[in-house]
């Protein structure tokens, strides 16, 4: 099981070698403890080239260092150490963009399959105008929150971590490309089970379905606390109904959203959308700039991943850090392990990491 910690705001810096280097060390409440004898592996993730380049031990102090002499112009660079059976990752440094790199702090943390029940923070749903079959597309983005102090992990490797309720009657279940590994998660007797580890912190759950054809209503069942819902609907003549309320249209890549929020949901709440005739209008809403709409909890995430999904209808396009997360996990499971892994399952291994690369290069080869 693997986690990343991604860090959005690093400041340019060029020319020299890279040095990546800092301590290692686990966080247990308010406290943190160097980790010294623990192995960090470098990794270099480029449109070519990707994979570890490097090992050593933590000193005493936890302390870790690697000099990347001529860093690749477009590759980036991440640590990582293992601990109690889960890989833990840095924020991405590059040729242009390491400031710091020589000062990263790698927490680690203990796990547990026991404590208070992981929180939605946010959830973010997103319909699209119906399709020439008359079904409509849903994106759904939920930000997950630990608030413990351990990683949270399931009884074992299948059991669930969190779990939450799906809208009925849906089809086309499928996974997007988020923080999570769409391994471990899937779509079980109406819900949305995630086996993955969750580090104290949020991690977004990231998933699509279809609401068939002639589903009149999308209801969006409540089972534990939610501190707020977003609702984008592609639609006019929807109604909402169980405590949402209307507030400024949003426009995202050139098409208009209805907004809809509610906030401090109890379980058992069903906040619903009711869809007319007549959708599907290109001019129905007054357009308000996205500039002025897009809320701060909602910027990253549907400018980086909705934006991406919802005008082509398809599943959510990664950004570079979910490409980068999944190929450095990828090669942290499998690189040099060919003779241990069953050759269907390395041939799909290759052909994964196959794709990952062509759509790699093709971003970096835009920044």
């Amino acid at each position: 099981m693997l986690l990343l910690v991604l860090s959005p705001g690093l400041v340019a810096q060029s020319g020299g070698p890279l040095v990546l280097a800092g301590r290692l060390v686990v966080v247990r409440g308010r406290d943190s403890t160097a980790l010294g004898g623990a192995t960090v592996v470098a990794h270099r993730v480029g449109a070519q080239q990707q994979g570890p380049v490097d090992s050593v031990a933590t000193d005493a102090a936890g302390r870790f260092r690697f000099v990347v002499a001529r860093p690749a112009s477009a590759s980036v660079y991440v640590v990582s150490s293992r601990y109690a059976g889960i890989g833990y990752f840095s924020e991405p440094f590059g040729v242009e963009q390491h400031a710091g790199a020589d000062r990263i702090t790698l927490a680690l943390y203990d796990t547990s399959a026991a404590g208070g029940p992981l929180a939605v923070s946010v959830r973010h749903v997103v319909v699209t105008r119906p399709e020439s079959d008359g079904s409509r597309k849903v994106l759904d983005i939920i930000q997950v929150r630990n608030g413990g102090t351990a990683t949270r992990v399931g009884t074992d490797s299948l059991a669930p971590t969190w779990q939450t309720a799906l809208p009925a009657g849906i089809t086309q279940f499928a996974v997007g490309e988020g923080e999570i590994s769409p391994s471990a998660v899937r779509s079980e007797g109406g819900r949305l089970i995630v086996s993955a580890p969750f580090p104290p912190g949020e991690k977004q759950v990231i998933v699509q379905y279809v609401l068939p054809k002639g589903r009149a209503t999308l209801r969006i069942p409540i089972d534990q606390p939610t501190a707020k819902l977003e609702l984008l609907v592609e639609d006019s003549t929807v109604t909402p109904s169980g405590d949402l309320r209307a507030t400024d249209p949003m426009e995202i890549e050139g098409r208009a959203f209805q907004h809809y929020t509610a906030e401090r949901l109890a379980a058992g709440a069903a906040p619903a959308l009711r869809f007319g005739r007549g959708a599907g209008q290109p001019t129905w809403i007054p357009i308000v700039g996205a500039g002025a709409v897009l809320l701060a909890g909602l910027a990253v995430v549907l400018r980086r991943r909705v934006a991406a999904s919802v005008p082509a209808a398809e599943a959510a396009a990664p950004d570079r850090d979910a490409l980068l997360r999944q190929l450095v996990a990828l090669d942290e499971r499998y690189d040099g392990r060919e003779a241990e892994t069953p050759p269907g399952e390395w041939a799909a291994y290759r052909a994964k990491r196959g794709t990952l690369k062509a759509e790699l290069a093709r971003r970096l080869a835009r920044s």
